[in-house]
């Protein structure tokens, strides 16, 4: 297999990676034969190896009888094609991030059916609660509160205009007094027996 993976990349002449090799070669061999088969033909001299980044290419040695040009073409190559992995590196990277993000959110969140279910549970509390608080109420003869709140709200609301009303009168008189008053505002309201305290 070592020879099969040599005489394949030395008639193409150009770089690959390991999946490239993988799959050009219709899948026969598996990736970790093809890595070893690569690492072996290393370690003889017949292929040599260069990283870019985070990816490994591979390109047969070349003789030395060949000309400037042809290498320079096949390094270029090999830069490109090393570039080109690591795109797509990248791209499956951020792909798999975005995958994981997603598998999270859903194992965070709860099923349909156990949402119908903490619904039902939560229903049933709720009619359990409901009468459990009439019985007490009719029990113990508790009138309606909510009832009792709302009349006594209103019953405030009139008190507090009727207040606002006679304060207002009762400003206006002693003011119309101070006008021609010998005193201060506080001897005043000594004198007529008047607290000036003001309830809001």
């Amino acid at each position: 297999m070592t020879e099969t993976v040599y005489k394949y990349m030395k008639v193409q002449n150009r770089p690959y990676s390991v999946n490239d090799v993988v799959s050009n070669l219709h899948n026969e061999y598996g990736k970790v034969a093809v890595q070893k088969a690569i690492d072996r033909l290393v370690s003889e001299g017949k292929i040599f190896e260069k990283v870019y980044g985070k990816q490994k290419v591979y390109c047969v040695v070349q003789d030395l009888s060949q000309d400037v040009d042809d290498l320079m073409r096949i390094d270029k190559e090999m830069q490109a094609h090393a570039n080109e992995v690591e795109s797509k590196y990248q791209e499956l990277e951020r792909e798999i991030k975005i995958t994981e993000a997603l598998l999270t959110s859903v194992k965070s969140s709860i099923t349909i059916e156990e949402a119908k279910q903490q619904k039902a549970e939560l229903e049933e509390n709720i009619n359990a609660l409901t009468v459990k608080l009439d019985s007490l109420m009719e029990a113990s003869g508790t009138e309606d509160l909510g009832k009792r709140k709302r009349e006594t709200e209103a019953a405030l609301n009139d008190y507090s205009r009727e207040y606002r009303k006679r304060k207002r009168l009762c400003t206006n008189i002693i003011d119309c007094i101070l006008e021609n008053y010998p005193g201060t505002k506080a001897e005043l309201y000594e004198e007529i027996g008047m607290e000036s305290k003001v309830v809001t």
